[in-house]
């Protein structure tokens, strides 16, 4: 997200109870590593709803040692922008490249690509649904996004080289509470995190941000900008299901469904080990909702891997670290991979 998390609920039809179902198929190799460029390839699968998802797997490291690896879906954040883009003759990755670097042959990452969204797609603001296909409009709500993510892991589980029993899902910003919901649905996933993913429902922060005393304020302003926002919010509970109405840069449709649930709620259903990570000076999601969140889990007695990065942005970017550079993202990269793999080898 660049921004932010988003529901929809269906009527007499349950997608929780659709998304316990095994997929109805097995997955079909699209395509190659080498045809597509990427050190990925390409599968398709059937999930509970009858579409067809698509989903990237690292290829095994040659250099790394024989026999099956645990897998980690890497979930991005918010926006229609695929999973790759073209630079010049080249195609690039996002955080999925970094952490299949960082693993090293150790673990295959598994990537999933948005209903609605094709191979290279790249919009003008990447983070929004700004000029995004109606088909991705539609499609995107925190179930049915939820329930492509988990389609993919279990196609994932049964392709050969993998080793089921070791799974790490780790979500970044929006992908954080896809993260928590996809642990929480499969009992099988043994690691979770969640990085700069919130906590409380994403209204929290929005509140939080809004309240906050700005320069130039005369008394009751930051009141005031907390009425307006609920306001606002108001109007998109009076048209939930729009996908021509949009609000922070995103439909109706897909706020009102995210912004119904919480990281909290979900990474309170799940038995998987937890590992959060919030930087301090993140625009987009409050440190105050990575504390909230790590106090309602210690609260329960569940164990935590928490990072609380003094500096940090939504990118994890330090402010040593130049404008743009990855190096946080990295850094932490480095430190999830290991708990990761010495937590499950328990």
């Amino acid at each position: 997200m660049r921004l932010l998390p988003a529901l929809l609920l269906f009527a007499s039809c349950s997608l929780t109870s659709l998304s316990a179902r095994a997929a109805v198929e097995p997955p079909k190799l699209e395509a190659s590593a080498a045809t597509l460029g990427i050190p990925f390839e390409r599968y398709t699968v059937k999930d509970s709803l009858g579409r067809t998802i698509t989903f990237y797997l690292s290829m095994p490291s040659r250099s790394g040692s024989a026999g099956k690896k645990p897998v980690a879906l890497l979930i991005q954040g918010s926006g229609c922008q695929s999973l790759f883009k073209r630079q010049g003759e080249n195609i690039s990755g996002g955080y999925q490249n970094i952490l299949h670097r960082i693993a090293d042959g150790r673990a295959r990452v598994l990537a999933v690509e948005k209903p609605g969204v094709k191979f290279l797609d790249a919009p003008a603001r990447p983070g929004s649904a700004e000029g995004a296909k109606e088909e991705f409009l539609r499609e995107h709500t925190f179930e049915r996004w939820a329930e492509a993510n988990l389609a993919a892991l279990r196609a994932a589980w049964t392709l050969p080289g993998i080793d089921a029993a070791r799974t790490l899902v780790a979500g970044h910003s929006e992908g954080g509470i896809i993260a928590a919901r996809v642990a929480a649905e499969l009992p099988q996933v043994t690691h979770v995190a969640s990085l700069a993913g919130g906590g409380p429902t994403q209204l929290f922060d929005q509140e939080e941000f809004r309240s906050q005393p700005r320069a130039g304020d005369a008394p009751g302003d930051s009141a005031r900008r907390v009425r307006e926002f609920f306001d606002e919010w108001a109007k998109v509970q009076g048209d939930p299901d729009s996908i021509s109405k949009f609000w922070m840069g995103h439909p109706h449709r897909r706020w009102s469904s995210f912004l119904k649930h919480s990281v909290t709620e979900e990474l309170l259903r799940t038995k998987a080990r937890v590992f959060l990570a919030q930087g301090t000076a993140d625009t987009s999601v409050s440190v105050r909702a990575h504390d909230v969140l790590v106090a309602e889990l210690k609260a329960r007695g569940r164990s935590v891997t928490a990072e609380r990065i003094e500096g940090a942005d939504h990118g994890f970017r330090t402010p040593e670290q130049p404008k743009g550079s990855p190096d946080g993202m990295k850094a932490l990269f480095g430190r999830l991979v290991p708990w990761f793999l010495a937590e499950a080898a328990e």
